[in-house]
């Protein structure tokens, strides 16, 4: 067992990695850190610092290649502390999956005794993350569906089964999804913006453009936001606003940069720009954008003679 104080340290990093916001990562990884430094032989205390350093990679919030590099040292130590860790095994697979859609090795790491029942608070369990990345979307839904059975008050639980249940094709149900999200978390950015996605597919553009004001305002951090917020400005007709929020965009270079572009002329129903983006964005390892290919968001992109490139860069059949 670990000493309480580790312990009472490394819930609240996981209490306060779930919010996803620029501070309370910070907070997550000096708590994290902080249980590690009160009990260096606590395993888990460094699965939370793996997965923080795995999140801010996620959400652009850090270099992919440093923050994956750092999440997978974390794990290693937490498995030279404890072999048996599935926690360590079940991250290293989703990893796998996630940055390099490498699914045998991830496939190898699940393999482990009781990993794929693994669960770290964004992604519960972390198998279904892998399934729905692979294409697995139906199998995903019924392990994310099982999760909130666990625990209904999970925010990240219902924002999988969302995710899960747009790749399936089932949108009305993944707003409901969404919907119950915006209830436990009203400022969950992540949520917003997935909310503008499936409005401004459903060609509901004010409803999609006022939910766009909302995300931007509560997280402006996120360069999805400011990519949504143009578009659909550009689509209601407002184009010097437009134009300025898309100076925000930056050149492409910076981590959800090209994200946003990407974001940005696929809303605007320019596919091949909005392609090229995507393959800048995956070139970048930028994960967030390979969870958005299963997403309304790119179901034109999947339409289109494009679709068998990226499908290729990501290791999908086109």
């Amino acid at each position: 067992m670990p000493k309480i104080e580790a312990y009472e340290a490394y819930l609240k990093g996981r209490q306060q990695q779930v919010k996803v916001t620029p501070e309370s990562l910070e907070l997550a990884r000096r708590y994290h850190q902080q249980a590690i430094g009160l009990d260096p032989a606590f395993g888990m205390a460094h699965i939370g610092l793996a997965f923080y350093w795995m999140t801010v990679a996620h959400f652009g919030q850090h270099s992919v290649n440093e923050g994956v590099s750092a999440a997978r040292t974390e794990v290693q130590r937490a498995l030279q502390i404890d072999p048996t860790l599935a926690d360590g095994h079940a991250l290293l697979g989703y990893l796998a999956a996630l940055f390099d859609s490498d699914w045998a090795a991830a496939e190898k790491h699940f393999d482990f005794p009781m990993a794929k029942q693994a669960s770290f608070e964004l992604v519960r369990p972390m198998y279904g993350g892998f399934l729905y990345l692979r294409g697995n979307a139906e199998e995903a839904v019924k392990l994310a569906e099982r999760a909130i059975e666990e625990d209904p008050l999970d925010v990240w639980a219902h924002m999988n089964l969302h995710a899960y249940l747009q790749a399936a094709g089932r949108e009305d149900e993944a707003m409901e999804q969404l919907r119950r999200v915006v209830e436990l978390d009203p400022n969950q950015v992540v949520a917003l913006a997935s909310m503008v996605m499936i409005h401004a597919e459903k060609g509901e553009i004010a409803q999609a453009l006022r939910i766009a004001r909302r995300a931007y305002a509560v997280g402006r951090w996120f360069p999805d936001t400011v990519g949504l917020l143009a578009a659909l400005l550009r689509c209601n007709g407002e184009e010097e606003e437009s134009r300025s929020i898309a100076k925000e965009f930056g050149t492409g270079d910076a981590l959800g940069d090209a994200r946003a572009h990407a974001l940005f002329h696929l809303i605007c129903g320019e596919i091949d720009q909005g392609a090229d983006w995507v393959e800048k964005a995956i070139e970048q390892r930028d994960s967030s954008m390979r969870f958005y290919l299963g997403f309304v968001i790119c179901k034109k992109l999947r339409a289109s003679n494009r679709w068998p490139k990226i499908a290729k860069m990501v290791n999908l059949p086109a």
